[in-house]
């Protein structure tokens, strides 16, 4: 599969971060390239996302990531993203917070097997680790209260991903979750974002512990 262009990237996510009020630095473009090859690469022989072309993969994860953005602490913070999959949003996150350090948590073997390969690939070594382990598991294993952000993406009813997510949170830290236009009403003391990409209706709900 041809590689994705960085030029071509940026003039796609242009208007979703227009949109989403998202500052893109000039230098993620280029990484951002390399994981899209990556995930449209190893997603030609697992089940990765359902995107199979560079423009699926922009249009309907990409710019889901970007929407997290103006919601992530102006300093450097730690977070993690649980049920990772292809590293969406966990991965994006990293490559456009350089400031950021995280934990991707994916049990599916061969998932984790890309997410190790990716971080490698883009760099990440140090401050982004993947892990084969369940939320439950890793709660035990010292991650209640470790983060400043906690964020899962279509794991889970919204409503069971806030009582598993809060425990990660340090006091003072943010719970994401992503959602459609049919989610419903938000749980008590989450904030809905709204926001509209490319005729997708999506949102973001927002909760500080």
């Amino acid at each position: 599969m041809k590689p994705v262009a960085a030029g071509w990237l940026e003039a796609r996510l242009a208007e979703p971060a227009r949109v989403l009020g998202a500052a893109i630095p000039p230098a993620a473009f280029a990484p951002l390239a390399r994981y899209a090859s990556l995930v449209l690469e190893w997603g030609a022989r697992i089940n990765l996302t359902g995107a199979k072309t560079p423009e699926a993969l922009a249009d309907e994860h990409l710019a889901d990531a970007l929407a997290l953005l103006r919601h992530l602490p102006a300093a450097p913070f730690s977070f993690v993203d649980v049920g990772s999959g292809a590293g969406l949003p966990g991965l994006v996150i990293a490559l456009l917070r350089a400031d950021a350090s995280g934990r991707l948590l994916e049990p599916i073997g061969k998932k984790q097997a890309f997410l190790a390969h990716a971080i490698r690939e883009l760099g990440l070594p140090g401050r982004i680790s993947a892990r084969a382990e369940r939320l439950e598991d890793h709660l035990r294993a010292g991650g209640q209260g470790a983060y400043d952000v906690a964020v899962s993406r279509a794991v889970w009813p919204v409503a069971d991903w806030l009582e598993r997510g809060l425990p990660l949170l340090k006091a003072g830290g943010t719970w994401i979750g992503l959602t459609g236009p049919s989610a419903g009403e938000p749980p008590a003391g989450c904030k809905r974002h709204p926001y509209r990409i490319h005729d997708r209706d999506r949102a973001l709900l927002i909760r500080r512990a």
